[in-house]
C-alpha cells in the first residue's frame, strides 16, 4: 500500500528537481518552527538535558522530507509554492514506520518527568506540532542520513524511485509563461508515468480545481 502525498515548490526548484529527479533531504537545522523537537514542557532541568540527548542524536543520523496531504491549499501554494508561481509534485510513499502524520494541539506536551524521556517521547515530538500550523497538514518521512554523501554546497538529496515515486506534477495557477517550455522539456523523458494538470481558481469559490488544458496566460500577455 501507499499514501499519496505533495510536495509544493517554486517554480526554479522545482524544474531543477523535475531536471534531476530528486528533492532536497532536510536536517532539523532546516525547519522553520523552531518549537520542532521542542513541543514538550522542559522546566525541570533534567528533562531538558535528557532530551537534548535524544535530539543532539537524531540531527546526526535524521534527515526528512516534509510533505502536505492536500494539493490545494491556498496557503501552501503561496508560502511554499512562490504564491502560486511554482509546481506541485504529487508523489507515493510506500505505507511504513518511517513516515508520519502530524499532530497538531494547542499546547506543550506534560510529562512526569526525566523516566518519560525515551524513544516513544521523542517520536512523539517528530509529530507534534502548534495547532496553527494544521493548515500544513504535515507528513514526515525519516531518512537514515548517516553514509549520505553530500553535494558541493553541503546539501542532501532524496532520489525519485520506489520510495518516493513521482506520480503527478501541477502547474500554479499563476505559473509563469517563460517557464512552460523549459517544464514540458522536463517532462518528457517522464513518458506517460507523470500526470501533468493546472491548477486554476474558481470562478465561484475561493478554491482550485484541475484541467488537463494548459494555461492561456491572456491576463499576462
Amino acid at each position: 500500500m501507499s499514501k499519496r502525498v505533495y510536495k509544493f515548490r517554486s517554480a526554479f526548484y522545482g524544474l531543477l528537481d523535475l531536471e534531476h529527479r530528486h528533492i532536497k533531504l532536510a536536517t532539523i537545522d532546516d525547519l522553520n518552527d523552531p518549537f520542532d523537537l521542542a513541543s514538550v514542557d522542559t522546566t525541570d532541568p533534567r528533562v531538558n538535558s535528557l532530551l537534548s540527548t535524544h535530539i543532539e542524536h537524531f540531527r546526526g543520523n535524521y534527515g526528512l522530507l516534509c510533505f502536505s496531504r492536500n494539493w490545494d491549499n491556498l496557503l501552501m501554494w503561496s508560502h511554499y509554492g512562490d504564491s502560486h508561481t511554482g509546481l506541485c509534485f504529487g508523489f507515493d510513499l510506500p505505507d511504513g514506520p518511517t513516515d508520519l502524520d502530524v499532530h497538531y494541539q494547542p499546547n506543550l506536551l506534560k510529562i512526569r518527568g526525566p523516566e518519560d524521556v525515551n524513544f516513544d517521547l521523542v517520536n512523539r515530538l517528530l509529530r507534534t506540532k502548534h495547532e496553527s500550523w494544521s493548515y500544513e497538514q504535515e507528513v514526515r518521512a525519516f531518512v537514515d542520513i548517516k553514509n549520505e554523501p553530500r553535494d558541493a554546497k553541503g546539501l542532501m538529496w532524496f532520489d525519485f524511485g520506489a520510495a518516493l515515486e513521482l506520480k503527478e506534477v501541477i502547474v500554479g495557477a499563476q505559473f509563469h509563461p517563460k517557464n512552460r517550455e523549459m517544464l514540458l522539456k522536463n517532462l518528457k523523458p517522464y513518458g506517460g508515468d507523470v500526470e501533468c494538470t493546472w491548477a486554476y481558481m474558481r470562478s465561484d469559490a475561493f478554491l482550485l480545481v484541475r484541467n488537463t488544458t494548459p494555461h492561456t496566460f491572456k491576463a499576462l500577455i
